[in-house]
């Protein structure tokens, strides 16, 4: 296969699994109350504790001004705080609420579940295979400089 149709095959199923994932995991969230970026700001305030905007608007490839009214939403249900830095008023961290874990760590139960379910039919090869690919791939786009 020429390089072109394997580049453009590679596009292609990049985008056909983002947007069916996209759409199974909208039934898990939806119990939830909360969209995918919400959830996404839970996790990583979940796995890394306090944040500025910045440092969340960095790990989701977001806008500060994006990450700001996803954050406004979230304050408003009460799953985080903003607090200003003793040493330095000009910065704000950002802390998931108590009790706010456990929100986290339903979806982190629900999302290993969805998964489990949807790999046990592979063989393991074919889930070594997968990490493989996903492992290049990664590499690859979190190692290379855009144009």
């Amino acid at each position: 296969m020429p390089k072109f149709e394997s580049i453009s095959q590679i596009i292609s199923l990049n985008r056909n699994f983002n947007r069916t994932l996209r759409h199974k995991f909208h039934g898990l969230m939806q119990d939830s109350g909360f969209t995918f970026p919400q959830l996404s700001v839970i996790s990583i305030l979940a796995k890394s504790g306090e944040q500025k905007v910045s440092d969340i608007s960095e790990k989701m490839g977001l806008s500060d001004s994006t990450v700001s009214g996803i954050l406004d939403r979230l304050e408003q249900k009460e799953i985080l705080e903003r607090k200003r830095d003793k040493d330095d008023r000009r910065v704000v961290k950002i802390y998931l609420s108590k009790g706010s874990q456990k929100i986290y760590q339903e979806f982190h139960r629900k999302r290993g579940e969805y998964f489990t379910h949807l790999l046990k039919e592979l063989s393991e090869q074919e889930i070594k295979d997968i990490i493989k690919g996903l492992e290049i791939l990664n590499r690859v786009v979190c190692d290379k400089k855009i144009l």
